[in-house]
């Protein structure tokens, strides 16, 4: 419960059980098939044994009929067990953005046929949409399938494929009319199995060794009427953009798993790790990038567990803004804290058997795949909806007593009075027409977003209490996460002079008003290494 306090009893034995078969059957050899980027047939196995292949997939179709937000726990359970990144995104891949576009889009004998033995993991699933010229911009996309006489011929290929090299299933993009724009591209079925399908070139990555990609390509492939997905010229818009809020959301819960195996480890190697006569731990240069560690990973999971609960709330929601926010915030403080996990370890970080080492080089593709930081940052931007609507939906996450609550206590402190200045940026800004006329401008209005998304959950959660994370270590813990948050996200909020140069003026003042944290960091580490390493320091 320590290192998770925001899960109910019973997802908490759920994510137990998943770290523990991680740290036990996954952890011993992902060195090695990270080292010779092996495939993990054996776990692959046995993961399909136990039901976790198939987990958001109805009983009826041989699935576990589970939530968002149980595959998000089984996908950071793993990660926090295995640190396996590589494997899990194979995982994830599969279950998501090769599986649910046939449970939320296909037809009855489209389920029969494939769900069963997808849950089962006796096929291997993923989604082809990116190609060599296009990939956010599906009016760049090249793949064309021309309708003929019972089916579409096939041609084109799909780059940077999760499971490419050992999938039997694949979701593929393809445009079915002339026209360049989202409405022209449909969802087709492929299997490896038929004739014209070929995996053109394996690929070597910086990072995620232990999950198989290829470049794939279609040479005038038949693929029947049946495999059509959807209707036809719906493909992006019903499956891709829906299909990659899912994938924004349950693929980014891996990263806070690996923010915890990496606070784990980093506070048990600074414990013992001695320097000048005394524990690296005692420095605040150790101290603060622990500390930024603990609270990025519990914004994290705030939001994450935000997210999924609105999906599971209503299957139908559209999040595009919610969810391109917690990829923004979720992967980029992750790579800081990689950076930081490494830099801690010293010498031995930079060493490739050190756990930490795989860690700084799989954590990279957060903010690459599924759409870069990039995109997300214009997504949020575009797809604001007012400031009301925003605070509305943000309101979701707790209940009116505690939010208000938490209001009262803190809206008055330091800390809430720079959550204030932001929102009053974020709503003169996102009322100006001008923001939408300058990249920079909708990039700075999308960090200050951020920053308010991930603030205000932390404020409002500041006042409750349990046994492992009471309310006084919630709010120390919320003073440091304004202050790193800032420091982050705001560097880019200048930005926004251009559209309310009073009101930047006076968030940046209200920042620089803040008091330090050196004590809070001090404080938080005690918390840290009394919570993880219990016995050690007694």
């Amino acid at each position: 419960m320590f290192l998770n306090p925001y899960l109910s009893s019973s997802d908490l034995e759920f994510y137990e059980n998943v770290k523990d078969f991680a740290k036990e059957r996954v952890l011993p050899s992902v060195e090695e098939r990270d080292e010779t980027g092996t495939w993990g047939d054996s776990i692959w196995k046995e993961m399909g044994s136990m039901g976790l292949l198939g987990i958001p997939v109805p009983e009826e179709y041989g699935g576990q009929g589970g939530t968002c937000l149980q595959c998000c726990i089984a996908q950071e359970a793993f990660n926090a067990g295995s640190l396996d990144g590589g494997f899990g995104l194979s995982w994830g891949a599969h279950m998501i953005i090769g599986t649910l576009p046939i449970l939320f889009q296909g037809t009855e004998a489209q389920k029969k046929k494939y769900l069963p033995k997808l849950a089962s993991g006796e096929w291997i699933a993923g989604l082809g949409l990116t190609e060599p010229d296009s990939g956010s911009d599906a009016a760049a996309m090249g793949t064309f399938a021309t309708k003929v006489d019972g089916g579409f011929i096939l041609n084109g290929s799909k780059l940077y494929i999760t499971n490419g090299p050992n999938g039997q299933v694949f979701i593929i993009m393809a445009r079915t009319t002339k026209s360049r724009g989202p409405m022209g591209v449909s969802a087709f079925i492929v299997e490896s199995n038929m004739k014209g399908f070929y995996v053109s070139k394996v690929l070597k990555k910086l990072g995620h060794n232990t999950s198989m990609t290829a470049e794939l390509s279609f040479q005038d492939m038949f693929v029947p009427d049946e495999n059509l997905l959807g209707p036809l010229n719906s493909g992006f818009v019903r499956i891709g953009k829906g299909t990659l809020e899912w994938e924004r959301t349950v693929l980014v819960a891996a990263v806070p798993g690996g923010m915890e195996f990496g606070l784990e480890l980093c506070l048990d190697y600074a414990w013992k790790r001695h320097q000048f006569g005394k524990p690296i731990l005692s420095f605040f240069g150790v101290q603060e990038k622990l500390a930024r560690n603990w609270v990025y990973l519990c914004a994290s999971r705030r939001l994450i567990y935000f997210v999924a609960n609105k999906k599971d709330t209503d299957p139908t929601a559209s999040l595009p803004f919610e969810s391109s926010a917690l990829k923004v915030f979720v992967t980029e403080t992750a790579e800081e804290i990689s950076n930081d996990a490494v830099q801690i370890h010293g010498g031995m970080g930079y060493m490739r058997e050190c756990h930490v080492s795989r860690q700084f080089r799989d954590v990279k593709l957060g903010t690459i795949g599924g759409g870069t930081s990039e995109i997300q940052r214009s997504i949020i931007s575009s797809t604001y909806a007012g400031f009301d609507k925003f605070m509305n939906v943000l309101a979701q996450a707790l209940p009116e007593d505690v939010r208000q609550k938490a209001e009262s206590l803190l809206g008055d402190t330091p800390e809430g009075k720079v959550l204030a200045a932001a929102k009053e940026l974020l709503r003169s800004a996102g009322e100006n027409p001008e923001r939408k006329k300058k990249q920079s401008s909708e990039f700075g209005f999308a960090d200050l977003a951020v920053f308010i998304v991930a603030v205000q959950l932390g404020l409002w959660d500041a006042v409750q209490s349990n046994a492992d994370y009471k309310s006084e270590d919630r709010i120390r813990d919320l003073r440091i996460l304004t202050f790193y948050a800032g420091c982050k996200f705001f560097k880019s909020v200048h930005f926004l002079k251009e559209l309310d140069e009073e009101k930047t003026k006076a968030l940046l003042s209200r920042f620089s008003e803040l008091p330090t944290v050196d004590k809070d960091v001090a404080n938080c580490v005690e918390f840290l290494k009394n919570g993880i390493l219990g016995a050690q320091v007694a």
